[in-house]
């Protein structure tokens, strides 16, 4: 996997990960492209209920120190321990993608390679999300079991929270 960089080029879209497809859920919101970006951008712990608070740093943000974009880092509280992240790609109202520090965070997960992706699209009254996770399992978790975990045990459920409690449906 290439190292993100500090640097304006950390800002081109991210078209091809480093890892394989291991997780894809689609789903649509009754909320706007905008409204929807924020809630899974910025508002985690309204629906990612294992997510007790997000901080972010955007002192490395493209976009500038002060606002989100490429390069800023997010640290999500889990169970009293911090899960961090660094933002790979940021298009609000329409996409973003992440990779886990995996070196830095203190919540260890069987994984390496990370990239989470969410994708919006405009679909009538309604947003298509798209949530993707590709990763490489560590040597000694199958891959089914962490997709299981990870999928239906993590983000199946925060979705379904999502979606009963802002309106929407799965794709």
């Amino acid at each position: 996997m290439t190292s993100l960089t500090h640097t304006a080029q950390a800002a081109a879209p991210v078209a091809v990960p480093d890892s394989p497809l291991q997780i894809e859920l689609r789903f649509y919101l009754d909320l706007p492209a905008a409204e929807a970006f924020d809630l899974v951008a910025t508002r985690l712990p309204e629906w990612f209920t294992l997510i007790h608070a997000v901080h972010w740093d955007h002192s490395r943000s493209t976009a500038g120190r002060d606002t989100p974009g490429a390069c800023s880092e997010r640290v999500c509280a889990l169970g009293g321990k911090a899960l961090r992240e660094v933002i790979a790609e940021y298009r609000p109202g329409r996409s973003y993608a992440y990779r886990v520090d995996t070196a830095r965070s203190e919540l260890k997960m069987p994984m390496r390679d990370h990239l989470g992706t969410f994708e919006l699209a405009p679909a009538g009254n309604q947003t298509l999300v798209t949530w993707r996770q590709h990763f490489r399992p560590r040597w000694y978790v199958p891959a089914a079991v962490l997709r299981w975990q990870l999928g239906e045990r993590m983000m199946r459920p925060a979705v379904q929270r999502l979606i009963d409690r802002y309106g929407g449906r799965w794709g």
